[in-house]
């Protein structure tokens, strides 16, 4: 009972660091990108009228539309608390903290107690993860739905065969709520298709009526808004990306593309951008040193595995940590996209592996203090530095705020419209999060072409308003 109870003191502190890591300054600070705009005000006009949504944002492929999901979350937060945007983000911080619990559930069931609680700690304190939290975004839940996925998996895999249709369930959420997703998709694809070949026990299970048919419900149910949109639109996001998805490996195993010329990132880019998300994501102020970390934790694991495969043993957690890792970078790799959301779908994974590496160290009594103190000062120095760089964000919500009032006063009930000049312009949301404060604090732009004319630019720090 008292190493229950020091246990429990121990995850409660954490979950509390957590919780102030998300939600310190979040009315001052709070992410505000443009895309995030664009959700704002869907979820607005559906409120108002506007029609049921049935895809969100169009992705980087504009062929291609995220779901819908979050606008429909994104309405209810809205309409509850009188459309402040703040609300939205303290509800994803808020689940942020839920996603620490589940990620120190994740590391106890799969290894052990200790494993989870370092796991809570090192999610709780991670500069990327803490910032992601922190913006009221349509990506926000990655991390949560993928560890709750995981986890999900693992107990199927163990013999409790209803995880079988909660696993697709999720996989459907997931790609509703952020379309880069798709590779946890394909992981848990293959998984069934080895239980099928092999004729798995956790997968012969699953061959009743009863499982396929509330496997098929929860594979269908958060896929209905797409399908419906789908069936007018030519089939693209479900038939057009499949096939997407399959021209997008044979070009990464050397087939020529259709369109060499086109516009994409090379392999210094793409290299560069990800390291820069594996220096947020392990240890902010160093780049070798998150480095080091994360090679030797994978090295470690490895051996984990390599040991158990040459006693022809296998680690169930070990070997699923693993594909939900590996299966998934390579078409992170193939993809070779510069955008984080691609990301997300590896931080319970990723903070796992390196608490693995961390016990292996608290396993050794001479080392057990040393460890105490390297991973509370690891993962202080993560808070503090995330803490003075303003949580890596742009520019702080108040100066957003700041410009929408200095617009507002200088309208002076006038009919007006917002442009965007300067990095980022180019695109159509660039100005809807100024749309939106604006019309938050009583006077929004005109949606017809205006004398009166407000050009906004961002910088790192601040928002620039002219008057033309």
């Amino acid at each position: 009972m008292k190493q229950l109870n020091k246990h429990k003191i121990l995850l409660i502190f954490i979950l509390l660091i957590g919780a102030f890591l998300r939600l310190y300054k979040l009315p001052q600070l709070m992410p505000f990108i443009a895309d995030q705009g664009w959700f704002y005000i869907s979820a607005r006009d559906m409120l108002m009228g506007g029609g049921i949504p049935l895809v969100g944002i169009t992705s980087s492929h504009t062929w291609l539309h995220q779901g819908a999901m979050w606008t429909y979350i994104l309405a209810v937060i809205l309409k509850l608390f009188n459309y402040n945007p703040v609300a939205p983000a303290v509800f994803t911080a808020l689940l942020g903290v839920i996603t620490v619990f589940v990620v120190y559930k994740l590391g106890k069931e799969l290894f052990s107690e200790r494993v989870g609680l370092i796991s809570a700690f090192l999610f709780a304190t991670a500069p990327i993860i803490i910032a992601d939290a922190r913006m009221a975004y349509h990506t926000s839940s990655i991390p949560l739905i993928t560890a709750l996925l995981i986890l999900s998996v693992y107990r199927w895999l163990g013999g409790k065969i209803l995880y079988f249709p909660l696993s697709l369930f999720l996989i459907a959420l997931l790609y509703n709520f952020e379309i880069a997703t798709f590779p946890l998709s394909a992981t848990v694809f293959l998984i069934t298709l080895f239980g099928l070949i092999k004729k798995k026990k956790w997968m012969m299970q699953a061959i009743n009526r009863k499982v396929i048919s509330v496997s098929v419900l929860g594979l269908i149910i958060p896929m209905i808004p797409m399908l419906i949109y789908d069936l007018g639109h030519g089939f693209p996001q479900t038939l057009k990306f499949t096939v997407w998805v399959f021209y997008r490996i044979a070009v990464f195993l050397g087939y020529p593309p259709l369109n060499p010329n086109s516009a994409g990132e090379t392999w210094t880019t793409f290299g560069t951008y990800t390291l820069i998300l594996i220096k947020k994501l392990i240890f902010l102020p160093s780049l070798e040193l998150s480095m080091l970390i994360l090679t030797l934790s994978f090295i470690f694991l490895g051996a984990l595995v390599y040991h158990n495969f040459k006693r022809k043993e296998i680690n169930l957690s070990h070997s699923l940590i693993l594909v939900f890792f590996f299966i998934p970078a390579l078409a992170y790799i193939a993809a070779k996209t510069n955008s984080s959301a691609y990301i997300l779908i590896f931080y319970p994974q990723v903070i796992i592996v390196i608490a693995l590496l961390f016990n292996k160290f608290f396993e050794k009594k001479a080392l057990y203090l040393s460890s105490c103190v390297l991973l509370i000062a690891f993962g202080f120095v993560n808070a503090y530095t995330t803490i003075r760089g303003n949580f890596l964000t742009g520019p702080p919500f108040t100066k957003r705020v700041e410009a929408a009032r200095f617009i507002i006063k200088e309208a002076n009930g006038r009919p007006y419209n917002i442009l965007g000049i300067g990095e980022g312009s180019i695109y159509e949301s660039f100005t809807m999060p100024h749309e939106y404060l604006t019309w938050y604090l009583g006077h929004g732009p005109s949606e017809k072409k205006e004398k009166l004319r407000f050009y906004v630019s961002e910088h790192i720090d601040r928002i620039d308003v002219e008057r033309k």
